[in-house]
Order: structure tokens, then sequence, then C-alpha cells
């Protein structure tokens, strides 16, 4: 077991100097996202890509970040931070460079998985370097800035795609982000200084992080292939897939609980708010992710706009998370308590969704807006004080591994949540294709039904007024879904137990101690056994 060492908070200015960095690399990396979501139909159009290689551009990237997160978050507490961060965002800019030459959809879909695996590091990195430099109560307020660039970046993303695509072309919605990533190392390179690591002979759990990563994309990959045209639920790979998928990770959670300096530390979700924590973080990545890919569909396609009129439609969520993921940061630290953030953050959500679940092709804009500004406020108030939650409960030495949970689980959340969207989006718009185009007496073209309506769409005058009412009128079932499933969040972080946040970085010393008796009771048990 690693002794613990304790460290003193870092300097203000030098704290403000690599906040600069981190922030920096964070809103380039988010961004890398959610860029694409306005772009996507120019893209697979050029590409020649299907209506499920449309998701999959999205979801490669939601996978890979997903399962590189919980692997980068415990090496940030067995090795050097600043290195890892460096490298971390040295992997994201060369995917980044690489999506951005792509020749097919296959090869955009793959260099995505790249880009992924940067971002799912980075970010959790980045969350682990605040956290061992600032205490929690402080760290209210910059992780406010956070959850701020956060959620200005998902939703700026689509806006920043519509001018770019329409200035310069698809692919430099892809290269964009590489010329600020390179600035961010530079910046961090020359600022960041970050103690050793609290944690003296690691060990890296090769074993666990094999298993953790295999069993979560196997799973992942079950839900986003199964039910479309490559191939049924019941299909024999596909069961064999999920079968392979359900061992791996029952077998590496067993493996977590036997090993030394585990990957993910599955003893602290003994801890009440870290396991209603981590449940609220998938309900929160189910909605995150989802509006911004499909609003790109609904406003090009249902309503006909440019890629830059529908990325500036979606400014009210932008402007409503930045404004509240900064005040609420502020508050939290001035009083030492964010529980009630939270808890109206999922309120804010739920009613947001309500209002979007009635969307279809004659909502009037300020509807959606309204819907819009509720749900951009309840992720800006929520997001990053889950994360704070989670920090102020548990000890320095398992700060990266933690926090790197709650991310793990909030981006399983958000790639779960756009391929359930997908799904629930194809159904209903299979439903409303054929309704339709029997009322108008039009024979369904077959590549409209086959999934390549978007490159159908523009070559009948009649077909293509068809397929944007269609495509309008299926959107309302996506939020109906996310509402359902943000309320039960709401239950769950009204659950949660509501704490002071510490001054110091550091746990007392006394809980120190006594975390550490318990894990040598726990590992005294396991040998006897």
């Amino acid at each position: 077991m690693g002794r613990i060492l304790q460290r003193g908070r870092a300097p203000k200015n030098e704290t403000m100097e690599v906040l600069v960095g981190l922030l920096l690399v964070m809103f380039v990396a988010v961004m890398s996202l959610t860029i694409v979501g306005t772009a996507l139909p120019v893209m697979l159009s050029s590409l020649h890509g299907s209506e499920t290689q449309y998701a999959w551009v999205v979801t490669s990237m939601l996978l890979s970040t997903t399962a590189a997160t919980p692997i980068a978050g415990r090496l940030g507490d067995l090795y050097d931070k600043k290195k890892l961060l460096i490298f971390f965002i040295a992997i994201f800019a060369a995917g980044s460079l690489l999506a951005g030459i792509s020749v097919n959809a296959n090869m955009l879909i793959a260099m995505r998985v790249v880009q992924g695996a940067g971002l799912g590091s980075l970010m959790a990195m980045v969350q682990t370097v605040m956290a061992v430099i600032t205490s929690p109560r402080e760290r209210g307020r910059y992780n406010g800035y956070f959850g701020a660039v956060i959620t200005v970046a998902n939703v700026s993303g689509p806006i920043v795609g519509g001018f770019v695509v329409d200035l310069a072309g698809w692919r430099w919605c892809l290269w964009i982000s590489v010329p600020f990533a390179l600035l961010a190392m530079a910046v961090l390179a020359k600022k960041l200084h970050v103690p050793a690591s609290v944690i003296k002979d690691p060990k890296v759990d090769y074993l666990g992080s094999t298993l953790g990563t295999a069993g979560v994309s196997l799973l992942l990959i079950y839900i986003s292939m199964g039910g479309d045209q490559i191939m049924s639920w019941t299909a024999t790979p596909m069961l064999v897939m999920v079968g392979l998928g359900v061992a791996a990770v029952v077998a590496f959670v067993f493996v977590e609980l036997a090993a030394p300096q585990p990957i993910v530390p599955v003893r602290l979700l003994a801890k009440r708010t870290v396991a209603l924590a981590v449940l609220a973080s998938i309900g929160l990545g189910l909605v995150l992710n989802a509006p911004m890919v499909y609003f790109g569909q609904y406003f090009q396609i249902g309503r006909h706009m440019s890629p830059t009129a529908s990325g500036m439609c979606m400014l009210p969520m932008m402007i409503a998370s930045f404004v509240f993921s900064t005040l609420t940061g502020r508050r939290v630290s001035a009083l030492g308590r964010w529980k009630r953030f939270v808890v109206s953050g999922f309120v804010m959500m739920v009613a947001g969704l309500a209002i979007l679940s009635f969307t279809d092709k004659a909502t009037p804009l300020v509807v959606l807006w309204v819907g819009m500004f509720l749900l951009g406020a309840g992720q800006g108030s929520s997001m990053q004080n889950l994360v704070l939650a989670v920090q102020n409960t548990v000890p320095l030495r398992d700060m990266g591994a933690s926090t790197a949970m709650v991310t793990f689980f909030r981006n399983l959340g958000g790639a779960i949540g756009v391929q359930v969207a997908s799904l629930v989006f194809n159904a209903n718009l299979a439903i409303q294709l054929r309704r339709r185009f029997s009322e108008a007496g039009v024979k369904l073209p077959p590549e409209v039904a086959s999934g390549h309506s978007m490159a159908a769409a523009g070559e009948n005058p009649q077909v293509a007024h068809l397929i944007q009412d269609s495509f309008a009128e299926a959107m309302g079932a996506i939020f109906m879904v996310g509402t359902a499933s943000t309320f039960i969040c709401l239950i769950l972080v009204a659950l949660m137990r509501s704490s002071e946040l510490r001054d110091t970085i550091e746990e007392p010393v006394s809980e120190q101690v006594a975390e550490v008796l318990r894990e040598d009771q726990q590992r005294r048990r396991n040998q006897g056994e």
C-alpha cells in the first residue's frame, strides 16, 4: 500500500497561470466532440456515409473517451501528471489532424477513436491537476470555470462548426483544434508545476485495465450495432459479444477488489455520496451529447437551415451553461455547500427536456430556446459540482481515480445516450417516413428506407419535403426519453448527503488513518480467504 505524503497548496499566482493552460486545452478538446454536430450532414454526404455511420462518428469518439478515462485518472495518481498531460494532448492533436484527412467514413470513425483516447485521458488529468493544487472549497470557484468551459465548448461546438463548414469546409472542423492544442502544450510545459505522486512504489493494474477496457468496449459496441441494418440484437455474434462483455466486466470487478492499486477503486462506491454521484453522472451524460448531435439534423434537415444558422440557434443553451456554471461555482465556494445547486440543476434539466419533448416541424423557435436555456442552465449548475462532491469525500491518494470515475460514468452515459437517441430517432423516423409517404401517395425510395436519406433529400423536391417534415417530427421522442431518465437522476441527487466543503487539500489525518486501517483489514481478509 502506498504511503500518504502531505503537500501544501499551490501559490495563488501559480494556480491562475496553470488554470489558463488547463482551460484552453479543456475547451478545444471538448469542443472537438460537438463541433462536428452541424458539420455531420456535410461530412457524411461528402464521404458517402450512411445514417448508421452518422451516429458512429460521434459514438466512436465517446467510446474511446470512456475507455481511456479511468486508466488515465489512475495513472495520474501514480506517475508524473505534467508529462502525462502533455502526452495525452499530443495524442488528441494527432487524432484531430488525421481525422481531417479522412478519405471515407470508416477512416473518419477510426481517427475519431484516436481523438477520443486523447480527450478522455486529458479530461481526467486536467481535473486531477486542479484537485491536487487547490482545496475543495477553493475548487468550487475554479470548477465553475471548468464547468463553464465544458458546457460552452459543448454548445459552441456546433456554432463554430457551422461557421467553419460554410467558410472553409468540413475538414477544418477537425483541424481547427490542432494549433490550440499545441499552444496549450507550450503553456503547460512552461507554467505547470505539480509535486510528485502521493503514492510510493506505484503498480499499474494491467489486468484490470485490459478487462475494464474490453468489457466496456464490447458492451458499447453491442448497444451501438444492435437493432440496425447491420445486425439484429439476437444474432449469434451479438450474443457472443454481449456475453464476453458482461464476463469481462464481472472479472474486472473481482480483480479491482483484490488489486493493491486498482484502476477503479470499487471500495469508494461504499460511500453514499460517491455511489449516487456516479449514478447521477450516467444520467447527466445521457442528455449531454445527444441534443448537440441531433439538433444539427433537426435544424438543417427538418427546418432547412444552413450550418451557421443551425449553430446560432443553440446560443441560448451556451449562454445559460456559461452563466450558471460560473455563478454557481462562485456561490459554492462562498457558502461551502454544493447540494442545493446540483438538485436545482437537475430540476431545470427536467423542465427543459419536458419542453423540448414537444418538438416538431412547427414548434416556434422561442419555445425551443426556452427549453434549451433551461437544459443548459441545469447542466452548468450540476456537472462540475457532482465532481466536487466526490472529491470532497475521498482521500488525496485516490483523487485521480475518483475524479476519473465520475468522468468515466458521465462519458459512458454520453456514449449510451447518443446510441439510445439514435435508436429512438431512427425508429420514430421510420414511422414518420412511412406515414408521410403513404399519405402523399409517393413511393418510399429504397435509399431513404435503408438509411441514406440525407443523400436522397436533394434529388427530388417532393421527396426532400417529405423527408424534412419526417426528420422534424421524429425529434420529440428523443427528449421524452431524456425527460424520464433525468427525473430519475433528480431523485438520486435529492438523496445525496449534503456536506461542507473542506478548506484543506488533504483529508484530516484521523480520516486518512481510518481509511488506511479499513483497507488493511480488507486486505487481510482477502489473504485469509
